[in-house]
């Protein structure tokens, strides 16, 4: 009767919580929370990555709702809310950022204009959206195309993206615009998207430069960030 009793009260459930705690396993949500919202982090130089922000959110707040269902089994909700902190903050400063830049940070005097505004068709290779900026002073967004020189730079070609000139050679005649900054201004080659204002010209003949087969579209410009 002896050995009986023993035996229960053995197995009665009174057992430390610190015993079962080296046989739960992490959440594989709150390890993939915390790995997204590092990478998120990015998302501060480049918006693109939004959605992996959002994606840390779910999954972070998905981890912490599973482990909470499965205490038995499941642990690492401060991994599952860390992720979550970290993506909000991602998210928030991110976005905040992409808005002060694309939106609120703009010289006066030029009107924002979209590379979208000076793409052709095969009939039209310059567009009447492009022809009615001709002479006007705007302000476009886009990257310095690589060239030979890296600094100093007083001329140079700007591009919407680096997809074509990086992987497919000469970008698209109307994805080019001929920039001459002003003295004093110049520029140092880099990755990062600038924003150039200036006077643009539009030469619907297309103007031949250097290196290249030539250009519709020509800027003077006067500003750059």
């Amino acid at each position: 009767m002896s050995i009986e009793t023993e035996s229960q009260a053995a197995f009665s459930g009174d057992v430390d919580p610190a015993i079962y705690e080296q046989y739960r396993s992490v959440s594989s949500l709150a390890v993939t929370s915390l790995l997204l919202s590092v990478i998120s982090l990015v998302m501060l130089l480049a918006i693109v990555l939004a959605p992996v922000a959002i994606a840390g959110i779910v999954l972070g707040f998905c981890a912490v709702s599973a482990i909470r269902k499965n205490r038995e089994t499941l642990t690492g909700s401060r991994m599952a809310i860390a992720g979550i902190v970290i993506s909000t903050f991602a998210l928030v400063a991110g976005t905040s950022r992409y808005v002060y830049d694309e939106y609120l940070s703009l010289p006066e005097g030029y009107e924002v204009v979209a590379f979208g505004l000076l793409q052709g068709q095969p009939d039209q290779p310059v567009p009447d959206s492009a022809l009615a900026l001709d002479g006007k002073q705007v302000l476009l967004r886009g990257y310095i195309y690589p060239h030979a020189q890296k600094t100093g730079l007083t001329r140079f070609v700007m591009v919407p993206d680096f997809d074509t000139c990086c992987f497919g050679g000469q970008p698209k005649l109307t994805d080019m615009v001929e920039v001459r900054l002003a003295d004093p201004l110049t520029v140092d080659f880099s990755f990062s998207r600038r924003k150039i204002g200036g006077t643009l010209r539009v030469h619907p003949d297309l103007k031949k430069i250097e290196d290249l087969t030539g250009v519709f579209y020509e800027l003077e410009a006067d500003y750059v960030d």
